[in-house]
């Protein structure tokens, strides 16, 4: 690649934004540039420049991560990354990965993360697919749950101005209690609460519902928007959930009863719920949810092997030898041994290649793809993308792995 990598400068940010809309196919209208701007951090971001003009771009986005066992992590959140039609095919993609993640391994970053649009790009980097999730709809005439729903606090209906007094602290608070999501930024939720006209795909402006404890403790929130429909003069609404999050499952199975009782609704439609979404098992006619969609959520990326496996929380005691391969980033490449203990901590150094005998080989990118334990390492096994070295040695990388709920993201980026 001939072209000139930059980092980005703030008088840049607004042509930053341009460039990163358009091979999303959009040209943001002058009033959406304010916000688009405020959500890029150009300390983390760079640019990619062609005869003075900028032709692609990338960046991050600090936030933490939840990983299993409860630790809150600092991770990069790569995003903005996008090249310009006029400038694919020319290797520009792969300089800015490199460019990236070079730089986060000098800054001492473990884990990188991303959302991708296309999921043929980002394994070849090193990522591996680490959650998934599940769009699913329910008609509201088929909501009825199979066990009688026991709840003792409340449900209150708030505007955006009272929701922002709340709604940030208490997602804070349950994000850290499921693996794979992320704290949101201050500035994510100004544009949350602003909710602009582009952002919402012809439905309505957000609703927000609040749920409070007996005692008056926010406990769990509901954010829907409605879609308007309404066939032959007979309603037959869609009420589309955005968040729908709590402390625990009767307050989120309150959350999910108000949304099959609003008014002139005929379709509550769920984009993205975590895999083990218990809501099927909630209802009467457990047929009636249809799932519509599964895809692709969180991509992982271990920067520092040791480091990242080190970080989170294991569910058995026992001394696991992995001996990884990164063809992206060669400084990973070698034999680790992770040692785990009875309160879920654990130790991973790098060890000769004569001093043990490694119970897996694998990529990073599968590494990745397991590390919050979406994926199993036997599946992967079973697909030809590990190799287990010693007898027994699978299962065993399962039940340090495993997490009691499964990793789930509910903030895109």
């Amino acid at each position: 690649m001939e072209h000139e990598i930059r980092p980005l400068t703030p008088d840049d940010v607004p042509a930053f934004v341009r460039v990163e809309f358009m091979p999303f196919g959009i040209i943001p209208e002058d009033k959406d540039m304010a916000w688009a701007c405020a959500m890029v951090e150009p300390e983390r971001s760079f640019t990619v420049v062609d005869a003075g003009r900028i032709v692609a771009t990338a960046g991050a986005y600090s936030f933490d991560l939840t990983l299993p066992g409860g630790v809150s992590i600092p991770v990069a959140g790569v995003t903005n990354v996008g090249v310009l039609p006029t400038h694919r095919r020319r290797g520009i993609l792969r300089a800015m990965m490199r460019h990236q993640l070079d730089g986060l391994h000098e800054a001492g970053a473990p884990i990188a993360v991303l959302t991708a649009s296309e999921s043929l790009l980002y394994g070849r980097y090193g990522y591996g697919m680490a959650s998934m999730g599940q769009s699913f709809e329910v008609e509201t005439a088929h909501g009825d749950f199979a066990e009688p729903l026991a709840d003792a606090g409340r449900l209150d209906l708030l505007d955006s101005t009272e929701a922002a007094k709340v709604l940030p602290a208490l997602h804070e608070q349950i994000r850290r209690r499921q693996p794979g999501d992320i704290s949101r930024r201050s500035v994510y939720w100004d544009l949350y609460f602003a909710d602009p006209e582009i952002l919402r795909e012809g439905a309505s402006r957000r609703f927000h519902v609040l749920h409070e404890s007996s005692s008056g403790e926010p406990d769990g929130f509901l954010t829907y928007r409605i879609t308007r429909d309404w066939p032959d003069r007979q309603a037959h609404n869609r009420l589309v959930v955005d968040d729908l999050m709590a402390l625990d499952h009767t307050i989120e199975a309150a959350l999910w009863r108000l949304a099959f009782g609003v008014d002139l609704v005929g379709t509550v439609e769920a984009p993205l719920r975590a895999m083990d979404d218990p809501l099927r098992l909630r209802l009467m006619d457990p047929r009636r949810l249809k799932v519509t969609h599964v895809g692709d959520l969180l991509w992982c990326r271990l920067v520092d092997v040791a480091q990242g496996l080190a970080a989170r929380r294991y569910a058995a005691t026992d001394t696991l030898v992995l001996d990884v391969v990164d063809g992206f980033c060669p400084w990973n490449t070698g034999i680790y041994r992770l040692e785990t203990s009875a309160t879920g901590e654990a130790s991973c150094q790098r060890v000769s290649a004569t001093s043990v005998a490694p119970d897996l080989a694998l990529g990073v990118t599968e590494l990745g793809a397991a590390y919050l334990g979406g994926t199993r390492f036997t599946d992967l096994a079973r697909a030809g993308r590990v190799e287990e070295r010693v007898p027994g040695a699978l299962a065993r990388a399962d039940a340090l792995f495993a997490t009691d709920r499964a990793p789930w993201l509910t903030t895109g980026f």
